[in-house]
């Protein structure tokens, strides 16, 4: 067994956003397979991070998923997250996904569409993202793997982002080739205009949304008129970030644990209303913790 996967820690998403990991990592297990199949995750992730940005109040979740995965490479999947956060347990985001997977030899690929459906009190730091395209591709030069992951985010006032992620790799497989543990180094890449409508919508509660978070830079209880984020439409490096991926395949379960240590890069200055705003990042720890059945 071993887990050849494009481990993009961003993509759990989200959120990513969040299943999109565990399903890249119960899809890749490259046990041969001819036929069709059905597989069933649960997963746990303790805080929802993306390119290094979050809430203040943390945002565990709680999120199975259920996927189908054609022969052919073709798959869908749909899964929902439950907000454990103490005053805050509810159904926080639905998600469904399609997609293709390909392999060649030493070359991995997935191409997928994702829809999001965030429940309105979410203070999810991607609530205002409607949907996204993403593409992601490694190699395996046997000492390293290399990956790359391109993604578009649509966001609901109508504006995108464009965010890239960049991570290094290598496998330790035991000799039973049922554990595999891979060291990962990323960086990543982007636009923020996501940030921006999350701050408007939420945080600052000035637009559609009224969720309960405090945000990273400031009271959380303030009605404004006007916010702006100078940064928001530049591309530049917004997160570093390490992690230790394991997996352990017994039969047709997978056990899957990440823990990922973030390092948010170029804080945004906020301008709302006539006052200035300097982003506080914080440096984070969270990790994801999975169990997933193939049928």
């Amino acid at each position: 067994m071993k887990v050849n996967i494009t481990k993009i820690v961003t993509v759990i998403t989200i959120v990513l956003f969040f299943s999109e990991l565990s399903g890249q990592s119960e899809n890749n297990v490259s046990t041969a397979s001819d036929s069709s199949y059905v597989s069933l995750a649960v997963n746990f992730i303790s805080d929802a991070v993306f390119f290094g940005r979050k809430d203040s109040i943390s945002a565990p979740y709680l999120y199975p998923s259920l996927t189908y995965n054609h022969k052919s490479g073709l798959y869908t999947s749909g899964s929902f997250s439950y907000l454990t956060k103490s005053n805050q347990n509810r159904i926080d985001l639905f998600l469904i996904s399609g997609g293709y997977q390909f392999t060649s030899k030493k070359f991995d690929g997935d191409i997928s569409v994702t829809k999001y459906f965030f429940n309105d009190d979410s203070y999810n730091v991607i609530s205002e993202v409607e949907a996204d395209i993403t593409g992601l591709f490694s190699y395996d030069f046997e000492v390293l793997n290399l990956a790359l992951a391109s993604s578009a985010y649509f966001n609901s006032n109508s504006s995108s982002d464009f965010l890239l992620a960049l991570e290094t790799s290598h496998d330790f497989v035991s000799n039973n080739e049922k554990l595999q543990i891979s060291p990962t180094a990323g960086l990543y890449l982007g636009s923020q205009n996501f940030y921006e409508q999350y701050y408007i919508n939420n945080r600052f509660g000035n637009g559609q949304r009224q969720g309960k978070g405090q945000g990273s830079g400031g009271t959380g209880d303030v009605t404004t008129t006007s916010v702006i984020m100078d940064e928001s439409k530049k591309f530049e490096v917004l997160a570093i970030e390490f992690s230790l991926p394991m997996w352990y395949v017994h039969e047709s379960l997978i056990f899957t644990f990440l823990p990922v240590y973030v390092l948010p890069q170029n804080s945004s200055a906020l301008t709302v209303d006539t006052e200035v705003y300097e982003e506080d990042l914080k440096d984070t720890f969270y990790f994801v913790l999975g169990v997933s059945y193939r049928f």
